[in-house]
C-alpha cells in the first residue's frame, strides 16, 4: 500500500518544477525510488525520477535504455556515495 501511494504521488509531481532536495531527504527519496523500482527499471518515468533525484537534471541525449541503465547504476551504487 505504501509503495502504491508513493507511486501515485510521484506520478503527479512534475520534476522540472519541484524543489531541489538535499542531504538526508535526498538520500531517503532516492532509497524509496530505488525500492519502488524493485530491480526491474521497466518504467521510464520512474527511471527519470531516480536520475533527477540524484543529478537534478537528465542527460542531454536521454533514451529509455540509457535511463534504465543509469537508474540501475545509481540504485546499485547508492550506498557508496559516489558523486
Amino acid at each position: 500500500m505504501r509503495k502504491l501511494l508513493l507511486i501515485i504521488s510521484l506520478i503527479s509531481i512534475n520534476p522540472l518544477y519541484s524543489c531541489p532536495t538535499e542531504g538526508q531527504d535526498k538520500d531517503q527519496l532516492l532509497s524509496e525510488l530505488c525500492n519502488t523500482a524493485d530491480g526491474k527499471y521497466s518504467s521510464n518515468r520512474l527511471n527519470e525520477m531516480i536520475i533527477l533525484t540524484k543529478f537534478e537534471s537528465l542527460p542531454p541525449k536521454a533514451t529509455e535504455k540509457g535511463n534504465r541503465i543509469l537508474a540501475a547504476l545509481i540504485c546499485d551504487f547508492k550506498n557508496f556515495n559516489i558523486d
